[in-house]
């Protein structure tokens, strides 16, 4: 039932790619896939040919597919790749034709050396390997920039595997997944947007690190189950966003469901599988007979892996003897975790199946397009995206009256590109109006409430009460449940009370090693542990910046550890003690101390050791009155820190937390922010000369055309939404974890959520913005200026045609050792230095402020840095709010220019400048500005 349609995919995917180029073919284990492929290809040659060459017409960005029907003459090199956003052009060192197919061999089954055509590979696996694995291959071949090869010579704008993988998509659209015997092809493709939402926020009510990490996790590993499952079943190249192309979740599960693809695809790294970056949001191509079956699929998917994360962790606390005879399916647990999530989805056509391009050629049928396709652009009338005499149409006319008089083989149609952002736009706008619409609202709780978020009531054990259901509820006080949290399980502090959905958080980091792996070993619960910070894990920037204090803080710890035996020692549930825990920041982490002889301690101390209120929740009192017991032991504990360290100048006072988001991404998606065509094409562009009037014609109304604005078509938005993992899944997490002691939290798309420190965050801050917008790397001038201190002198990037390589030298561990090598060698891709620009919000709060009021802080900073506009300028800026324990809060907002001069005064080195200089400068120029000048005034007047 499902032949055609994976059958047409695989077409779709490997149509104008040259095999004969590709060395791996005589490789015993992709033997059987080449054997695969040559079946498929050799079936279907002839039979769907004019189909694929429908999908390829509409999945072509902007108007490639016009352009590709003139005569051209190009002198340039095939290699030379236009960023798809900023035009700016970039030489891969490295020749990309070979893998392009010409002429009879466009679909030409590669050549094998055994004639065996037997195979055990399904259509869905070879599909799969085409997809992931054949970029690899080319890479193996070549080298990792034929990842940025463009599809297209006359506007290298998008790769060929990002066009490829949408041909596919279309392809396969167009057929239907349920074909039947007398189906007319094509199908309407369906353009369709998934998305979900919490009834209680996850990461905002969060009252520890793990809470944190553990909320952004949850979003991130939902969304990339559903994605996965949704992919299986209609193809990684049907999810437009977020492209699912070497994601490490993604990467993991396939290499489980399909072990031979190991050759090609590696195991991520923890880190990378423990960072969240899946979106809530997935868009997709699909075939009109499966939209609702899919989004009801998508829901169903959703709501069954939280009950399976609930059923785990469930597990994990009855091992541990904290449910106490709570039963799995008690109201306070499994009825609150069934009703946790609402769902949303809403779909568009892709075109119209009134219209047929045939019916084109007649005025009104024309006419009718054009305003259809306006209604969908939804802009004013003044501002109408198609008029019949603009010159973009009168192009098209021209080519088309071309390709009469040269060849009968050709048909044009309406170009697609011009008007996919719009739809893409109004698909966006359907789905926020859907979820606007909810009415629902939270039922009121009769037992008592969280103590974090104040939602749903507290995870209890009604059947300890009488069996009358009606008296039972009435009587369930604070007390009650109160003496049940008094259980900690090495999982709590004895005080707080937690709803369902904040217990499994708090116990998620405990059931992932089962979860991912399907395994329990001490290895994985090592690395799973290490992977969220302490607030206290900041000292990293101090150490880092500061190595001449390093033996003293060691010193203090170990002092420490000697005179509280329980810090350096296990109990019943916790494995680690807390100055075993891992720090959470990997520059830390990923050392190694070759004179410690016992494999259970890190690198390093824990930081806890120095904070004596967030080590007091590690402590538990053996006596009847634990609450006095911890009280003397606190005081004992402040004590013994204070001789190290004087209330007030702790390095672990401070704990810092970034949030960032890309600005005015909806007008990038829309194309707004393009530049002309001529800006990305080849500068040795130019029609063929032919003397007759047809090509004449063609060249006057290409002159015109170069200098309209370039469309955000189908295969350039597939493309940015590839290229955006560059910058999420790889420059971030280095800049992050790298570069810097931090560690990032969230990183998909635009999104940054990230742990910093009080010594390095403004050096951070300000590589992600100018990496975000393609920018000569911050570092780089750093080295030309010799303002690097010793511990930093690692390499930087160069930022030839607004991507950015590594060079030199990758950064040193705590250890001083060399970091295993992360990034890819190939260009990564920024925004641009155009006009892309993004926005953070910056948190600084002492450690008595908690944690979920500092989040609240952060998101209302993020907020206001979005607000923020200076005179024409907006948005480009940064909120910073720093709070005190006393409960004041100071808060400053600038543009990015601003913060950055800001820095530089900070960082001038001089002994002799005080701080308060500057303050005082700042109150003197406040009283006493200067004047400013006379604008638009008559002089003659003033006299």
């Amino acid at each position: 039932m499902y032949e055609a349609f994976w059958h047409r995919k695989i077409q779709g995917i490997c149509k104008n790619l040259n095999f004969d180029s590709l060395k791996d073919q005589q490789n015993n284990l992709a033997a059987p896939y080449w054997h695969q492929l040559k079946n498929v290809l050799t079936d279907g040659q002839n039979q769907w040919h004019n189909e694929i060459q429908l999908a390829d017409q509409i999945a072509d960005a902007s108007d490639r597919f016009v352009l590709n029907q003139i005569p051209f003459n190009f002198n340039g090199k095939s290699s030379t790749v236009a960023h798809l956003l900023s035009g700016n052009g970039l030489d891969l060192t490295l020749d990309g034709d070979s893998l392009l197919a010409k002429g009879e061999n466009i679909n030409r089954p590669p050549e094998i050396n055994n004639n065996d055509n037997e195979s055990d590979i399904s259509l869905r696996e070879l599909f799969w390997w085409l997809w992931r694995c054949l970029p690899e291959i080319a890479s193996q071949e070549f080298n990792e920039s034929v990842l940025l090869i463009p599809a297209s010579k006359v506007l290298p704008d998008a790769s060929l595997w990002s066009h490829r993988s949408l041909t596919a998509a279309m392809a396969g659209a167009l057929t239907g997944f349920r074909q039947q015997p007398n189906q007319q092809f094509p199908q309407l493709p369906h353009l369709v947007t998934f998305s979900f939402s919490p009834v209680q926020e996850l990461i905002k009510a969060s009252r520890k690190m793990r809470d944190f990490w553990a909320g952004s996790y949850v979003l991130h590993y939902l969304s990339a189950k559903i994605a996965w499952k949704l992919a299986y079943k209609y193809g990684p190249d049907s999810l437009i966003y977020p492209s699912l192309f070497q994601q490490p979740l993604i990467d993991h599960w396939l290499r489980q469901e399909w072990p031979r693809m190991k050759h090609w695809v590696k195991q991520p790294g923890e880190r990378a599988l423990l960072t969240a970056g899946f979106p809530n949001v997935i868009v997709a191509i699909l075939p009109e007979d499966v939209v609702e079956g899919a989004m009801q699929n998508a829901r169903q998917i959703l709501l069954e892996e939280w009950l399976s994360l609930g059923k785990s962790v469930f597990g994990e606390l009855r091992k541990r003897e904290w449910t106490r005879n709570l039963p799995e399916d008690s109201s306070t647990w499994n009825k609150w975790l069934k009703n946790q999530w609402q769902t949303y989805w809403t779909g568009l056509p892709i075109g119209s199946n009134n219209v047929k391009p045939a019916e084109l050629s007649n005025s009104l049928a024309a006419s009718d397009w054009l305003e259809r396709l306006n209604h969908i652009s939804n802009l004013p009338e003044e501002k109408k995206l198609f008029q019949p005499q603009d010159v973009e149409f009168q192009f098209i006319e021209s080519v088309q009256q071309f390709l009469q008089q040269n060849s009968s083989n050709h048909s044009l149609e309406v170009n697609v590109g011009s008007w996919w952002p719009y739809l893409f736009d109004q698909l966006r706008f359907a789905a926020a109006s859907v979820k606007n619409s909810r009415n629902w609202k939270i039922p009121t709780a009769f037992l008592p409430r969280s103590t974090i978020s104040g939602i749903g009531s507290v995870v209890y054990n009604q059947a300890d009460q009488k069996p009358n259901q009606d008296e039972k509820l009435k009587r369930i006080s604070e007390p009650d449940t109160a003496k049940y949290w008094e259980t900690h399980g090495g999982l709590f502090d004895g005080v707080e009370q937690l709803n369902a959905t904040e217990t499994l958080k708090r116990t998620l980091h405990r059931v992932l090693p089962q979860v991912l792996f399907n395994s329990q070993s001490s290895e994985w619960e090592k690395r799973l542990r290490s992977c969220y910070p302490d607030l206290s894990s900041g000292v990293a920037g101090w150490l880092r910046t500061n190595p001449q204090y390093i033996n003293y803080f060691k010193c203090a710890c170990n002092n420490i550890k000697k005179e509280f035996d329980w810090t350096h020692q296990s109990n019943n549930y916790r494995d680690k003690p807390p100055a075993n825990l891992p720090w959470g920041i990997p520059w830390v982490d990923e050392s190694v101390d070759e004179s410690n002889t016992e494999n259970d301690e890190p690198f390093w101390p824990n930081p806890r050791l120095l904070n004596a209120g967030w080590l007091i929740d590690d402590f538990e009192a053996q006596s009847n009155n634990s609450n006095v017991a911890k009280q003397d032991v606190l005081k004992d504990l402040q004590k013994a820190i204070a001789r190290y360290f004087r209330p007030g100048n702790n390095p672990t006072d401070w704990y810092v937390i970034a949030a960032g988001d890309g600005d005015g991404m909806g007008k990038w998606l829309k194309g707004e922010n393009l530049k002309d065509y001529q800006d990305y094409m080849p500068s040795m562009l130019s029609v063929s000369e032919s003397g007759d009037k047809a090509t004449e014609a063609i060249e006057e109304k290409f002159e015109q055309l170069k200098q309209l604005r370039k469309r955000m078509g189908p295969s350039t938005h597939n493309a940015l939404s590839r290229a955006l993992l560059d910058f999420s899944n790889q420059l971030v997490p280095y800049l992050t974890e790298q570069r810097y002691a931090g560690r990032l939290i969230y990183s998909g798309g635009d999104d940054v959520l990230a742990y910093t420190n009080l010594w390095e965050w403004e050096r951070w801050l300000w590589d992600i913005h100018e990496c975000f917008r393609g920018a000569t790397d911050p570092q780089k001038q750093r080295w030309e200026h010799n303002l690097l201190d010793a511990s930093y002198h690692d390499g930087y990037f160069d930022s030839e045609g607004d991507y950015w390589q590594q060079q030199g030298e990758y950064p040193k561990t705590a250890s001083g050792e060399n970091w295993q090598p992360r990034l890819a060698s190939r260009p990564l891709f920024t925004m641009g230095q155009h006009k892309a620009s993004l926005s953070f919000g910056l948190v600084i709060a002492h450690h008595s402020v908690p944690l979920a009021i500092a989040l609240e802080h952060l998101w209302a900073a993020e907020a206001g840095a979005k607000r923020y506009k200076c005179g024409k300028k907006e948005k480009d800026a940064v909120q910073v709010k720093v709070l005190f324990g006393s409960g004041n809060v100071l808060q400053a907002t600038s543009q990015f220019s601003v913060f950055n001069q800001w820095t530089e005064l900070v960082n001038i080195r001089q002994e002799n400048i005080e701080g308060s200089l500057f303050e005082q400068a700042a109150q003197l120029w406040k009283q006493h500005p200067a004047p400013a000048p006379l604008l638009n005034t008559d002089l003659h007047s003033i006299n």
